[in-house]
């Protein structure tokens, strides 16, 4: 296999330009099965032991499809993704899993599919909160459940030796990205915001195998003194897009840390690689860092995105709203205000998923990267 940094971009590009053609390439190379998984807390590991591909879908992997059937309420993420599938988009995927992270995946994505669609679906429901009575239980209860299912989809038992072997696989992954994430804070410019995403992003419809082997490459460029910054920033929200990255990269600016859910959200937090696989998968997702798709909100939240900051030596913080998604808009009060508070210039910016804003993006990033307001 080909290897070095360049190497390692081009793969990751050409899979983000059409994650379905890198999906059907697996599927027909390794006879297997692949599974859609709803943002963002599908235990992975199980779908991995099955033998099946988890493909984790954020809506705007194709151009927009018709908009026909999709409430206009719905924020764009699960727009996107119930377009896509309406559309037959996502034809290469033999099952769907839905987790509870939000009302909307919750009630909409289920009623919302074609009714001659019969794939397989798993409506993966998280305990309320982690310190909720018997949450741990009904959380194994849930990942026993999923394990079946996976087993019965795939054809495939999940055994003990499976997960065990899945959770080291996954770990590994999870400590390559966090290494990737260490070397922009440690040396701001060292990987592009274009880069960082489209690694990112690759993850997602690649084997962790692959993708691992595709940072470790990413790693091993050379220590050369990156360009000048003008600003260091911290990324938080849902995730990012190609105009934002691209502006923020043309106007100097470094991501040096994140807290999006297509990034640190998403690879952070191991489950411990010892004892029962099923439990410690329980744990890792009770255990989270806070999430406000999750169980983790307000303060505590809050108080994590800061510490987060701090850590990572940024000078400001770049809030990526997507236009109608509740849990992340309840928190543009309480983290524009408590960024004030300290002296910390912020953006909060409105991006569509498709970039239909890419010149209005350009102009207020440029702006807050030469002013910090």
């Amino acid at each position: 296999m080909p290897s070095g940094v360049e190497w390692a971009f081009r793969f990751a590009s050409e899979v983000c330009r059409d994650p379905a053609a890198a999906v059907s390439r697996w599927r027909s190379l390794s006879g297997r099965k692949a599974a859609g998984c709803i943002p963002i807390h599908v235990p992975e590991e199980v779908l991995h032991a099955a033998g099946m591909l988890p493909v984790t879908i954020w809506g705007n992997e194709f151009a927009p499809a018709s908009s026909a059937g999709v409430p206009p309420s719905l924020c764009s993420v699960a727009g996107g993704v119930i377009s896509s599938i309406r559309s037959g988009k996502w034809e290469e995927i033999d099952a769907w899993v839905f987790p509870s992270a939000c009302e909307t995946l919750r009630n909409t994505c289920e009623a919302l599919f074609p009714p001659h669609d019969e794939r397989p679906r798993f409506p993966f429901v998280f305990p309320p909160s982690a310190d909720a009575p018997g949450a741990a239980e009904y959380m194994l209860d849930r990942v026993e459940a999923f394990r079946e299912w996976a087993g019965e989809v795939s054809g495939r038992e999940v055994s003990e030796g499976a997960l065990d072997s899945s959770v080291r696989v996954y770990n590994e992954n999870r400590r390559a990205f966090a290494l990737l994430e260490e070397r922009m804070a440690e040396s701001p410019g060292f990987f592009t915001g274009m880069e960082f995403l489209t690694f990112a992003r690759a993850g997602m419809a690649l084997p962790k195998e692959t993708h691992t082997k595709m940072l470790r490459e990413a790693l091993a460029r050379s220590n050369a003194i990156p360009s000048e910054t003008r600003a260091k920033v911290f990324l938080a929200g849902i995730l990012a897009t190609l105009p934002v990255m691209e502006a923020l990269d043309e106007a100097g600016a470094a991501i040096v840390g994140n807290d999006l859910a297509l990034g640190n959200r998403y690879y952070s937090g191991s489950p411990r690689e010892s004892g029962d696989m099923p439990l410690s998968l329980v744990r890792r997702h009770l255990r989270r860092d806070p999430c406000s798709t999750l169980h983790g909100i307000g303060q505590t939240r809050i108080e994590h995105l800061f510490d987060r900051f701090d850590g990572s030596g940024a000078d400001r913080i770049l809030l990526l709203r997507v236009r109608q998604c509740e849990h992340e808009s309840g928190e543009i009060t309480n983290l524009t205000d408590e960024s004030r508070k300290r002296g910390i210039p912020v953006l909060s910016l409105d991006i569509d998923l498709h970039g239909k804003e890419r010149t209005s993006v350009k102009m207020r990033i440029e702006g807050f990267v030469e002013t910090g307001g």
